[in-house]
This record gives structure tokens, C-alpha cells and sequence, in this order.
């Protein structure tokens, strides 16, 4: 396609419908695993997003990323009191670039997108997490990609947030991990019943937790918190010393949803170092910045790469955690597949 074609004509916008109905969940967490595992992706290379003030509590997120052979750019508006008036609080669209001539191909609906690439990348990271805690080694040539999804039987999971990116994640754990029992926990139990019975077809594990759902958390495999919670959702003593921790809801440095004494005595997984040094509250409340640079603690910080490609080893008696902020190199990878699939390619 030449510049001229492309203007000559207008782009085709891909929305929430026709992404969901192209790509999986399960299938996006293989894409995202087989981009890290092959080094078609270095999630350090990726550029920082830029954030710009629109209006009291609300945020414009442009996070752009380039790759081979396309490109992309996300536009993102964040308005938190959207839904007390019936409006999505996230909303925004994806536009994808060829390389050659930077040509736009196409635009996506990017709160969808979100919504896809955000629940696969935590569940990549878990799936591999307690794949290291069960020294099951890591997906290789030895354990081929429809393997990396196995969970052990009996899995036992915690879900704290009653959000769209919390039922995603429910869906998404259990296309691909399977647990035997998902707990979920919420503020207002009204919520937590609708996200139950929305993700629970027959015969799924979910249910809500208990009123204090300490016991939940003391048995609980892995941990899934996806608020905006300003503060630490539970007690670092309440979590197993062999469970996975994955932390993705709350974003910006003051914002944390992990207690700081829990990150600190983990095994600590990001997308991106550089990411998670820019972003992270999980672990800018736990340490400071120069702390975690310096790795003085002998906290090594293990990107997802590593850990895709066995560069990553548990510690015994450590929980495991993952803190993720989200990353624009995964909205290119899910848009570019989605795209092809959209355009008839295999």
C-alpha cells in the first residue's frame, strides 16, 4: 500500500466486536509469550508513554512503539468518574502504521484492546511464575507453547477487583490456567456477585470470598489484584511464601496496591525494568528508586523476556510477585495479529 492509496481512501476501524470475535484470550497470551520467547520483542527497547492533564482527575495516555514491520500508537482518555454517569472510564483508539513509508493501515477500538492485552500479559507472567515455584522449568524447545498454559490441578486463586479488567482476568485465568476455585473479592458484594455470575459458565470455579477473606488468601496459588487502589489491599504476612502475586490495577508511583514489606521480601517480576521504575508504586513504596537500580538489596528485578526464556528462578520460601503497568510493544503485538486476522491472513 503507497501513502496516496491510503489517504485516497478511509482507514478501516476495527471495533470492540471485531477484535473480540478475531482474537481470543488464550490465543493472545501465546502471541505475547511467542513474541518475548523468539526476541521479535525486547520489552526494554520500548519508549516511555506520555501522559498530559485533560481536566480535573482525567489524563490523556499517548504510548506509541515501534516494531517490525509495523508500528503503532495508542490514545487513551482516563476518566475516572465516567462511570457514575453511565460512560466507559477508559476509552481511546489505536491507529497501526506501516513501517516502510509510516503509512496508517488501520485504526482498533484501544479500550478492547486494552482489555485483551492487558489480562494476557498477567496471566503469561503467572502461568510461567508458578511453572518456576513447581520447578517445572521454563517453555522451551523441551515444553512446547500448548503446554505453557498447564496449570497444576488444584490451582487456587484470589481476584481482588470487580472491574472490566477484573472480569477479564477471571475469563483469562480460567481459559488458560484452569483453576479449581476462583475467589473474588470487591468493596460492594453487589459487584462481586455480578462478576460471579458473569464468569462462571457451568462447571466454573468462581465465587465470591469470604467477608474477611484472609483464609482465601493463606491457601491461595496466586494472587490477582486489579484495582486503583491507593493503598495495600492485605497484610503481607496473609499471602503464602510459595504463592504468585500479580499486581496490575493501580498506576503512578504514590499508587500502591502491594504492602511494601511483601515486595520486599519477594522474587520481583516487571515487563520492563525501565517501565517499572518510571511507574511502579508497587515498588516505588517499597524502595526507593536508587535502591532498586543499585540492586544493593539483591532484589533483582527480571523482566518478562527473562522470564518467558528461563532466565528466571524461584527462591524457596519467597512468594513470586509480577507487577505490571502496561506496555505499548503489547498493543502493537495483539493489533498487528488482529489486523492480519481482520485482512484474511493465517
Amino acid at each position: 500500500m503507497t501513502p496516496e492509496s491510503a489517504s485516497a481512501r478511509a482507514l478501516p476501524f476495527l471495533a470492540a466486536d471485531i477484535i473480540a470475535g478475531l482474537l481470543d484470550l488464550r490465543a493472545a497470551v501465546t502471541l505475547l509469550n511467542d513474541a518475548l520467547a523468539s526476541g521479535q520483542v525486547d520489552p526494554e527497547d520500548d519508549g516511555p508513554r506520555l501522559f498530559s492533564p485533560a481536566g480535573p482527575g482525567r489524563e490523556f495516555l499517548v504510548m506509541p512503539s515501534v516494531g517490525r514491520p509495523r508500528s503503532g500508537v495508542k490514545l487513551v482518555a482516563l476518566a475516572p468518574d465516567n462511570p457514575a454517569a453511565g460512560h466507559p472510564a477508559v476509552q481511546g483508539v489505536y491507529v497501526l502504521f506501516d513501517n516502510d513509508h509510516l503509512t496508517p493501515l488501520a485504526m482498533l477500538d484501544a479500550a478492547e484492546l486494552t482489555l485483551l492485552r492487558t489480562p494476557a500479559t498477567t496471566v503469561l507472567a503467572a502461568q510461567h511464575l508458578l511453572a518456576a515455584k513447581r520447578d517445572r522449568g521454563p517453555v522451551g524447545a523441551d515444553r512446547p507453547a500448548s503446554d505453557h498454559g498447564q496449570a497444576p490441578d488444584g490451582l487456587r486463586v484470589v481476584v481482588y477487583g470487580t472491574g472490566p479488567q477484573a472480569e477479564r482476568h477471571i475469563q483469562c485465568a480460567q481459559a488458560v490456567l484452569r483453576p479449581s476455585d476462583i475467589a473474588v473479592v470487591g468493596r460492594r458484594s453487589g459487584a462481586v456477585d455480578a462478576v460471579v455470575a458473569r464468569t462462571t459458565p457451568a462447571g466454573a470455579p468462581t465465587r465470591p470470598a469470604a467477608a474477611d477473606p484472609t483464609d482465601d488468601l493463606a491457601s491461595a496459588d496466586l494472587v490477582i489484584c486489579v484495582t486503583s487502589s491507593a493503598s495495600p489491599l492485605f497484610a503481607a504476612e496473609a499471602v503464602s511464601p510459595n504463592a504468585v502475586v500479580c499486581a496490575v490495577g493501580a498506576h503512578g508511583p504514590q499508587r500502591h496496591e502491594l504492602p511494601a514489606e511483601l515486595v520486599r521480601r519477594s522474587d520481583v517480576v516487571v515487563e520492563a525494568r525501565g517501565a517499572a521504575l518510571r511507574e511502579s508504586g508497587n515498588l516505588l513504596q517499597a524502595r526507593p528508586l536508587e535502591a532498586w537500580r543499585e540492586e544493593s538489596t539483591g532484589q533483582r528485578l527480571t523482566n518478562l523476556a527473562e522470564l518467558v526464556t528461563g532466565r528466571f528462578s524461584a527462591t524457596a520460601g519467597r512468594p513470586a510477585i509480577y507487577t505490571g503497568v502496561g506496555m505499548a510493544w503489547q498493543d502493537l503485538v495483539i493489533a498487528s495479529r488482529v489486523y492480519d486476522l481482520n485482512a484474511g491472513g493465517d
